[in-house]
């Protein structure tokens, strides 16, 4: 952490905390509260070390003041501020890095879901034969993916609606005997298409049993 950087936790942090002169001391005043926020774009510097482009925002609380700032993950763990559990005790390091990164994934997870649905969503309002809209987001909330022709119809409306979308977001299931006859019955150009959705696991099965 160069001399920068601490130079601006300084400044951000000692006015909100008890502690008005030691960094180490007031830092340990403040906790991980594990909410979260996902701002869709990064475009918000973190309140802490004044680090540009933070998308996803994490709360920290002071005991002492009840003074809240919203920082990135990264530097939850780079100044050892602990997180607390549901039933409000203080966490140690191992398990607050652990608690960090899980939220940080279920935010990324959370992120990826909603692009789908709006790129589904954007799709029965450009496609009008497209009337599967709401069947396909329940299975998608239910299963996560998609089976592999319902993927590659998808996909394809969507290209041909000009809809925006990411193909890395779209997740393909084999758990199912007829999923997986479903993609081995593809022809190559169409395992193509859907390539991008499809996991390491799932790419080595084909390749495999193909």
């Amino acid at each position: 952490m160069s001399n920068r950087w601490v130079e601006s936790v300084k400044k951000n942090l000692l006015p909100l905390s008890k502690e008005k002169t030691d960094l180490n001391q007031a830092l340990s005043e403040w906790f991980y509260t594990g909410d979260t926020y996902d701002l869709t774009r990064p475009e918000e510097d973190c309140e802490l070390c004044d680090h540009p482009g933070i998308r996803f925002q994490f709360e920290i609380k002071n005991q002492h003041t009840k003074e809240v700032v919203l920082i990135g993950s990264e530097c939850i763990l780079r100044f050892s501020i602990s997180a607390i559990d549901d039933e409000g005790n203080v966490l140690d390091q191992v398990s607050t890095t652990k608690k960090v990164h899980q939220d940080r994934r279920k935010l990324i997870s959370n992120a990826r879901t909603k692009r789908v649905i709006t790129s589904l969503v954007d799709l029965s309002q450009k496609d009008k034969e497209f009337d599967d809209i709401n069947n396909s987001i329940e299975y998608f909330q239910e299963r996560g993916a998609f089976s592999p022709r319902h993927l590659l119809f998808l996909l394809w409306r969507m290209k041909k609606s000009g809809v925006s979308f990411n193909k890395t977001d779209f997740k393909m299931t084999i758990r199912r005997n007829r999923e997986k006859d479903q993609l081995l019955a593809m022809k190559d150009w169409e395992v193509r298409k859907i390539k991008p959705a499809m996991s390491a696991a799932q790419q080595k099965w084909y390749q495999e049993n193909s």
